[in-house]
């Protein structure tokens, strides 16, 4: 059985399923190759395979055309991958099945993909809409972390049972692996709060409140009423556009009680989630895999959002939403205080998002696979 694993985007998509690429490649019958767009993928995948102890696979990088070289250039990344896919189609027809942890990768049936099944292993346990959901349907089997993502799909016709499977979230298997890797601390000794905003537009809360952000962690250390350093970690899709420019300046805010993230691992292997006391952000599913030790939160709705009841914002009800630029820092210092009152929400949830047991979830999707493709 010939399987390929495809990696369409940045190199966060190693950290949900290359441990579940390995976990395959051992099971008898199974030859993996992985394929990958970004070429800093490779230093990634590389890092997890040591810290997991087990072999590398074979890995190829998509052959792109001059248009595909043009557009990653020009950072149209989103049109980038659609020609790169296009382009690859009968190098991936060769192969019994391709595994993807994107939705758009369901647009590769109506680009000529006959062959293989195409099969889901999702990245991510969030609650925002996403634009490509749609396309979970086009795959033939979806492997889901939990129940909730579960419902969520399956209520919106989107998913059958008989495709589904819920397998939990390979990406703790790997930071169970590389946790020990890196301690952030800095040199006042005070733990830090993560900001971690998203990337889109319409939602997220960097563009009008970052900066101020950054002041006031950076005005309450100069008086010395801060508990708190700030890491500042957005997604990083954050700077696909602008040729570098929002790179350097944000790097430009670094300071003692600031540490400032555009690109490193820790951004993608649960580093700063794993080791902020205060999560701070809007719409990121990164607020899940925070939320394995219960931590206080602070959600940002700068736009003032109808939110409430909104399946899409089901963890803004995990912490207090802040809606009042002035209001910012105060909830802040309140957070530890009230989070008592959010807490039993946040296991609740936690829980409804990843199943049990926690560990294990690269074993269980390879399991899922090899059964699959068994009986296809």
């Amino acid at each position: 059985m010939k399987i390929a694993f495809i990696y369409i985007a940045e190199p966060y998509q190693c950290y949900h399923t290359a441990s579940v690429a390995s976990a395959l490649a051992a099971i008898p019958g199974h030859e993996v190759v992985e394929y990958y767009s970004f070429p800093e993928t490779v230093k990634h995948l590389a890092r997890i395979r040591r810290a997991l102890d087990v072999p590398d696979l074979p890995l190829k990088a998509f052959p792109k055309s001059l248009k595909a070289r043009l557009l990653k250039r020009a950072r149209r990344l989103d049109q980038e991958r659609l020609v790169v896919l296009r382009e690859n189609i009968a190098e991936l027809n060769q192969y019994d099945a391709v595994v993807a942890t994107e939705y758009t990768a369901g647009v590769l049936k109506d680009m000529g993909l006959c062959g293989p099944k195409l099969i889901l292993l999702m990245h991510g346990a969030g609650d925002r809409y996403v634009n490509d959901e749609h396309l979970v349907r086009d795959f033939d089997l979806t492997l889901v972390p939990g129940p909730k993502v579960e419902s969520y799909f399956q209520d919106k016709g989107l998913l059958k049972q008989e495709t589904t499977r819920v397998v939990g979230y390979p990406k703790f298997d790997v930071f169970e692996a590389v946790q020990r890797e890196k301690t952030i601390a800095f040199g006042n000794g005070r733990p830090f709060a993560l900001y971690n905003p998203h990337y889109q537009r319409k939602l997220t809360s960097a563009s009008g409140w970052m900066m101020p952000l950054i002041r006031g962690f950076k005005a309450q250390s100069e008086s010395g009423e801060s508990d708190y350093n700030l890491v500042v970690a957005p997604h990083i899709k954050t700077f696909h556009k602008g040729f570098g420019i929002r790179e350097r300046q944000l790097k430009r805010q670094r300071s003692p009680e600031v540490m400032v993230d555009t690109g490193s691992s820790a951004m993608l292997d649960m580093t700063y989630t794993s080791q902020a006391a205060l999560y701070i952000g809007d719409v990121s599913s990164q607020v899940y895999e925070f939320l394995g030790i219960p931590r206080p939160c602070v959600f940002l709705n700068p736009r003032k959002l109808s939110w409430r009841d909104d399946p899409y914002f089901l963890h803004w009800t995990l912490g207090e939403v802040v809606e009042d630029l002035d209001d910012l820092m105060p909830a802040i210092a309140r957070a530890q205080e009230r989070h008592a009152a959010y807490r039993p929400a946040q296991e609740s949830l936690f829980h409804e998002t990843f199943g049990t047991p926690l560990l294990g979830g690269s074993q269980r999707a390879a399991d899922a696979i090899a059964e699959f493709m068994a009986a296809a």
